[in-house]
């Protein structure tokens, strides 16, 4: 039927790519007759097939007039539950950002009347949705990439009145950003005839604490700069710690036969050498050492001291002694919160996980001050033995934290609360996330979901839904509930779930305990005791402790799975699977799929784009709407592609991990567990202890630990 249909419709005069649209949807079974029409080009058509996809109303902007660019933008809007249909005649730009708007709560309307562009429009949409206002900074004349820049200067706290200037380029701007980032004198390059990489050349200057004096001058280029900037760090790197050893005194000493007098490299101590028997007053010393320019740092009383022991053989001592130049104290922050709370949980003597007792996250109320910056001090200033005075080097500062949920002070040191939630100290970025805490969650307290983490201090009863974008922590039991989170999930007592609970985490699951639950983990399942439960991790299970077991029920994991005991004595039944799994065969699958979809589709794209080239010459094609479209859908697609590709050597890493994959029992492995791993079956027909099992010459094998 469809190869007729597809005979039909090959008659019409649809083109190739038309055709290969209508193709994939007979071949999905979908309604082709919405797009089945010589006024859309292949890319309405694809919009419409994606709308009907996903089940969409594609009435909402299955129309000729409306371009594929804002189709797209309908399309994924009413997927997202929002009507753009009302904004069709804007362009794709302005419809994209009211979609994001309407996502994030807030109303960019405003900016559009005022007559913003697009680029404009997602910084300002930025702005509002993290709380950091840019209003007074608005020009026209900026570039979207200028106001990003000054955005994120105003969400770090930082004076972006410094570089939100008409004159100052995008790139300009992102290299004073930088320096305020870093703390450094910017007054010394925020200036309109410096090129953006000038500016750089002279900031890591500062940063590295060199005197950017010398290179400064806008006569040098970038280049030059550079080379110069280099030269200096290296001479400075250098000129540290270039002492002379004692066996070049000796040697330099061998070349004398009474007084030597010997000055270290970097001139910070001088020495005598005296032979046996050789005698000298403290006068002539002296001027010994005022002919070799030693005039500071000498140590009489040393002098005076070796000079009275002429009898005791040859004498080598210290003379003279310069001051090393001592460096500042680096900057440092001051933190009112505790940091580095550990991702794991605390470990018993028997090797068990402490859940009770371990404290997941720390939390602040709006207004709390969370940290104070301690600036950089100055160095104190040296001197050698000639008496040259060595500069000080002062401390280096710290960046400016960075993140989410808080406010700079105007000292540009005090870091406080800008609303109460979870906070988290972690690659130098604070975030405080949006916590909700309740006592418990029942059939009477209702389903609960939120935009953030979810802290439950008591129960969670049978019967209930609870999803958490962020992290879930539950303080006592769990019975039959429905859990979900984007990060991760812990449940501090344990779970009996009756065969009925349900828990999905997009990172990891921890809990003391799990019985009768289904759990599923994109990354690690840990706890001390598991028992008629079925677990799936996309990395590795982990029953802790000398009583930790996996008893009936299934455990699969990708990478391993490690327990003290499996199985039990009376033999139940418990499954283990390794290696690859039925979802990763499905990610490998999809991807193949589609990267032969979008290989067929760039093919399609440039016989197109060669075929308009060659039809009309660059002034006519440049002014045409479909020329332009097949470019820029040329270039997304060999994008698309490479990310494939890249994808698809991702899961071919994983699998190869997967192959790897071992089974680590340190107690019993009871009989009557199965194990399965790539396609094939073990079962242990007695009980062993202490053993690994994994692949071996392409067989399951079970070794001694």
């Amino acid at each position: 039927m469809n190869s007729q249909l597809i005979r039909k419709y090959e008659a019409m005069g649809f083109d190739k790519g038309q055709m290969e649209e209508i193709r994939q949807g007979l071949e999905k079974g979908l309604d082709v007759s919405w797009y089945t029409s010589v006024n859309y080009d292949w890319f309405q058509m694809e919009e419409i097939k994606k709308g009907l996809e996903w089940g969409l109303d594609v009435a909402v902007y299955a129309k000729p007039e409306i371009s594929y660019d804002r189709m797209c933008q309908i399309r994924k809007g009413l997927k997202e539950g929002i009507d753009l249909s009302k904004h069709q005649e804007l362009e794709a730009g302005y419809l994209r950002e009211i979609r994001k708007a309407k996502q994030g709560h807030v109303d960019i309307f405003p900016y559009i009347e005022q007559g913003y562009e697009p680029d404009q429009l997602d910084e300002i949409r930025l702005g509002l949705e993290h709380k950091a206002d840019i209003s007074e900074y608005l020009i026209k004349e900026f570039l979207g990439e200028s106001l990003r820049e000054i955005r994120l200067g105003v969400e770090e706290g930082l004076d972006v009145s410094v570089y939100a200037k008409i004159y100052f380029g995008w790139q300009q701007m992102r290299e004073i950003r930088f320096g305020l980032e870093r703390r450094v004198d910017v007054s010394v390059y925020a200036r309109e005839l410096y090129r953006w990489q000038q500016m750089r050349e002279i900031r890591l200057g500062l940063e590295d604490g060199l005197d950017v004096s010398a290179y400064q001058s806008m006569m040098y280029s970038a280049k030059e700069m550079r080379q110069m900037r280099t030269k200096m760090k290296e001479l400075t790197e250098s000129a540290k710690g270039k002492e002379i050893s004692l066996e070049q005194l000796e040697e330099q000493a061998k070349q004398v036969s009474e007084c030597l007098v010997t000055v270290s490299q970097d001139k910070m101590e001088a020495y005598i050498t005296l032979e046996k028997g050789v005698s000298k007053t403290k006068n002539e010393i002296m001027r010994l050492l005022a002919k070799e320019h030693v005039v500071f740092g000498i140590l009489q009383d040393n002098i005076e001291k070796n000079l009275k022991e002429a009898d005791q053989g040859t004498r080598h001592f210290l003379a003279a002694e310069g001051v090393r130049p001592q460096r500042g104290r680096d900057g440092y922050y001051e933190f009112f919160f505790r940091t580095g709370i550990p991702q794991i949980p605390a470990i018993r003597k028997d090797g068990s996980i402490d859940y009770q007792n371990t404290v997941y996250f720390e939390q602040v109320k709006a207004g709390q001050v969370i940290a104070v910056y301690h600036e950089a001090q100055p160095g104190i200033g040296g001197r050698t033995v000639d008496g040259t005075e060595l500069p000080a080097q002062g401390g280096q500062e710290k960046h400016i934290l960075k993140g989410r949920g808080f406010l700079l002070s105007q000292d540009k040191k005090t870091y406080i609360a800008r609303e109460s939630g979870k906070i988290e100290l972690k690659n130098n970025e604070i975030t405080i996330q949006p916590l909700l805490i309740v006592d418990e969650v029942t059939i009477s307290t209702g389903n609960l979901r939120f935009n953030g983490s979810i802290w439950v201090k008591g129960n969670v009863g049978s019967g209930v839904v609870i999803q958490s974008k962020d992290e879930l922590i539950i303080e006592g039991n769990v019975e039959a509930a429905h859990l979900q989170s984007g990060k991760r999930i812990v449940i501090k007592n344990g779970v009996s779930g009756g065969g009925l609970a349900v828990i999905e985490s997009a990172d990891d699951i921890h809990g003391k305990f799990f019985e009768g639950a289904s759990l599923t983990a994109n990354k690690g399942i840990y706890a001390n005791y598991v028992m008629n439960s079925n677990l799936i991790a996309g990395k590795e299970i982990v029953i802790s402790g000398s009583k930790g077991a996996i008893i009936g029920g299934s455990a699969a994991a990708v990478n391993g799975i490690t327990a003290h005991h499996i199985g039990n004595r009376a033999g139940l039944l418990t499954n283990i699977s390794l290696g690859v799994s039925k979802a990763m065969l499905e990610k490998e699958e999809e991807a193949e799929l589609k990267l032969k979809k979008l290989q067929s589709e760039l093919v399609i794209f440039e016989e197109a784009y060669k075929k308009l080239q060659k039809q009309y010459p660059p002034e006519v094609r440049n002014g045409m709407d479909l020329y332009l479209k097949v470019e820029q859908a040329t270039y997304i697609k060999r994008k698309q592609m490479e990310q494939q590709v890249e994808r698809t050597k991702e899961l071919e890493e994983k699998r190869s991990k997967a192959n790897e994959a071992k089974m680590m029992v340190y107690g019993i492995l009871n009989a009557g567990t199965v194990v399965q791993m790539n396609g094939m079956q073990w079962t242990a027909a007695s009980s062993v202890r202490n053993v690994t099992v994994r692949l071996s010459n392409k067989e399951i094998g079970i070794f001694r630990n």
